[in-house]
């Protein structure tokens, strides 16, 4: 998923799931809350297509006191 000078690289829902040990059912129902809000960090290619950037995943997922 990178074109030629953007190296992001992405996590699929399901990955992200598993990543913190919920079901992916749960995880849709976190994609609803927007980040702004506290939920994950989302990016969308087209209207079905949902991916989350590896570095802000893991940062939301592992928040530092």
């Amino acid at each position: 998923m990178a074109n030629g000078t953007d190296s992001e690289t992405f996590y699929t829902p399901k990955e992200a799931a598993a990543k913190i040990r919920v079901s992916l059912l749960t995880f849709y129902k976190y994609l609803k809350k927007p980040a702004s809000k506290g939920g994950p960090p989302v990016r969308r290619f087209g209207r079905n297509c949902i991916r989350l950037p590896k570095t802000k995943f893991d940062a939301w997922a592992n928040p530092k006191d």
